[in-house]
């Protein structure tokens, strides 16, 4: 059996679909629903240079954004065909393979290595099958992301800091399951809004990695940065079934290689800027908080217990052993 690993796993390209042509370039295109500023971009801009160099031209690259469409735009593109690979960041997995969407469950996971191994084996093999029987796509490559970081405007240190404060989370239901069963009061709030939102009081913490923290300017309206690092999550690189199944054996291996070594290059990108983020958030005046993470993992582990019985028995049974540990 074939591991999905972050090799293996990749960035997003859209593609025009058909086989490479020999006397001109085929178009193939890698849609991204982040800023030209975000690391996922640059992941894909590399991406471009290794196809085109390692094809001999055979194939031309264009990055599309967020002009054509939000995360889910892309994502149904790539399933239709339109594009050859998309980004993704939570929601493919909600979306086309939700019983095995464990990856991302807040205060289950103690490093980036341990939510990985939801992909890898036999319950990679199992995500692909969903992925591409729901979605027509199937998952090429894994960017690994910042963990995700309490911000507020008071340190929280145990589960007793967050009772009954209105806290803004994505539109994730078990994020917001979880967050109830430790006592906060969580909000989903589209993210261009939550600066607003807690400008204007409407929501009194957040919660993000420390990159878009940093981009969204959050030290504006909070003081403080906790590092819960209760969620350890991905990118998702998703490419069109069809254009994969098109793909000739070594254009496969080429396109494949190539995502396998820009998504390595953008996980050690994003780890070894993370540090710098922080330091650049404490000198625009936020204080780092350590809070007592074990306090919240066993406030949150009933939420956690019954969320799993909704997964494929493979992902439950992980869960549970971690939770358990």
């Amino acid at each position: 059996m074939k591991t999905i690993t972050a090799g293996s796993i990749a960035l997003a390209g859209l593609v025009t679909l058909g086989t490479a042509a020999t006397a001109s370039a085929e178009e193939l295109a890698i849609a991204i629903h982040v800023e030209p500023s975000h690391a996922m971009f640059k992941v894909g801009e590399r991406l471009k240079e290794r196809i085109e160099e390692q094809t001999n031209g055979a194939y031309s690259v264009t990055l599309l954004g967020t002009e054509v469409g939000g995360e889910r735009d892309h994502l149904e593109g790539a399933s239709y065909g339109e594009y050859a690979i998309a980004l993704g960041g939570s929601m493919p997995m909600t979306l086309y393979a939700e019983e095995f969407a464990a990856a991302d469950l807040p205060f289950v996971y103690g490093a980036s290595e341990e939510a990985r191994r939801v992909y890898e084996g036999e319950t990679g093999e199992l995500i692909n099958e969903q992925l591409v029987s729901n979605g027509n796509m199937r998952l090429v490559g894994l960017s690994a992301r910042n963990p995700r970081n309490l911000t507020s405007n008071f340190a929280v240190e145990t589960p007793g800091d967050v009772e009954g404060v209105r806290m803004r989370v994505p539109e994730i239901a078990p994020w917001i399951q979880i967050w109830e069963e430790i006592g906060a009061l969580p909000s989903p709030i589209a993210w261009p809004e939550v600066y607003t939102s807690l400008q204007t009081g409407v929501i009194e913490m957040q919660e993000n990695p420390v990159d878009l923290i940093h981009a969204g300017k959050i030290f504006e309206v909070q003081s403080h940065i906790n590092r819960t690092e209760h969620v350890y999550s991905f990118f998702h690189w998703l490419m069109n079934e069809d254009f994969y199944q098109r793909l000739s054996d070594d254009d496969r291996e080429i396109i494949l290689g190539a995502i396998e070594e820009a998504t390595s290059w953008g996980d050690e990108m994003v780890a070894n800027g993370q540090d710098s983020l922080y330091e650049q958030l404490q000198e625009q005046g936020m204080t780092v908080v350590e809070p007592d993470v074990a306090a919240f993992r066993s406030a949150a582990e009933p939420a956690i217990r019954r969320i799993a019985e909704g997964y494929h028995p493979v992902v439950r049974d992980y869960v549970l052993s971690l939770v358990e540990e």
